[in-house]
């Protein structure tokens, strides 16, 4: 997806939140910088997604700040909120029984039910987002789960391929969703224990984007359990193939299937059209949601082939 002129307002907005939350002496001088480097983006040929030109953006933000991680706080109290909001959401919704068959192989129902439950789970830690034009809390931010409503939900064709998959390739978000997604990536494990999940991280801090750094957290170490973390080198708020490293690249081009999570790696990666990929998201802006031809706020399960 390339950046349109919303995307510009947005990573504006994006920064005066942020300054709003960290209260810089500089604050006025650091949004005026920022606006005139996206006046100068702006005006360049425009062949860039917003979360590649989100890099320089926060590269100017780090400097202006003499901070080289400025969500670092927001990142580790995302974790425990997120943690006390997914506690809660289980002892609500448990997760539905896998039940064998006579052959001892799990029940297509049960195993459809179990995954159309985890899906649910890890798409609502997408609800929380530093890097969205509206600045995000989580007393106003909706974890319900019983009032999705889904634009795409495309498990089957997820169900079929897994059924034969060795790899999956999952491109983490942000900072707390992780607590989601270890439900998710869990219940894969329990239902395709010969699966081999890796997890992949930002290259570098950005925004509220999950680094491994971040996953030293206490609260993030039970998902290495399920799946094998890896930094997938990229610097952007969404994964962009030609800056991943090379394990990252390999990991991709070898995967059975690639479960993209957020909007930041939808934006990248939609123009792949690729039978293996599937992108996990809720719709948070009126570009993607146009885009989509979905209204803001719908969740997404996308089977990326069209």
């Amino acid at each position: 997806m390339i950046a349109q002129d919303k995307c510009f307002d947005c990573l504006q907005k994006q920064v005066e939140n942020l300054c709003l939350v960290l209260k810089p002496h500089n604050a006025s001088s650091i949004t005026q910088q920022i606006k005139d480097k996206l006046a100068q983006k702006a005006a360049q040929s425009r062949t860039l997604a917003p979360p590649q030109i989100a890099i320089e953006i926060y590269q100017c933000v780090e400097q202006n700040l003499g901070i080289s991680d400025p969500f670092i706080h927001i990142k580790q109290e995302s974790m425990v909120r997120a943690h006390s909001i997914c506690e809660n959401l289980l002892v609500s919704y448990p997760a539905p029984v896998l039940e064998r068959t006579s052959s001892g192989k799990w029940s297509v129902d049960s195993m459809r039910r179990r995954l159309d439950w985890a899906i649910r789970v890890a798409i609502l830690g997408n609800v929380i987002d530093y890097g969205s034009q509206s600045a995000f809390s989580f007393e106003n931010a909706d974890f319900g789960f019983k009032e999705m409503i889904f634009g795409d939900f495309c498990l089957d064709a997820l169900i079929d391929k897994l059924e034969c998959a060795k790899i999956l390739f999952y491109l983490a978000d942000n900072a707390g969703e992780n607590i989601f997604d270890e439900v998710l990536i869990s219940s894969l494990k329990e239902i395709y224990p010969q699966l081999q999940i890796y997890y992949a991280l930002r290259g570098k801090p950005i925004i509220n984007d999950l680094t491994l750094e971040d996953m030293r957290h206490p609260l993030a170490k039970g998902i290495g359990h399920y799946c094998t973390l890896i930094d997938s080198g990229v610097q952007s708020p969404g994964f962009v193939y030609a800056d991943a490293c090379e394990r990252a690249q390999k990991l991709y081009d070898e995967a059975d299937v690639i479960l993209s999570k957020g909007m930041g790696n939808f934006e990248c990666l939609q123009s792949h059209k690729d039978e293996r990929l599937f992108m996990l998201f809720k719709v948070k802006c009126d570009v993607v949601a146009a885009f989509c031809g979905v209204e803001k706020g719908t969740m997404m399960l996308k089977h990326n082939v069209k």
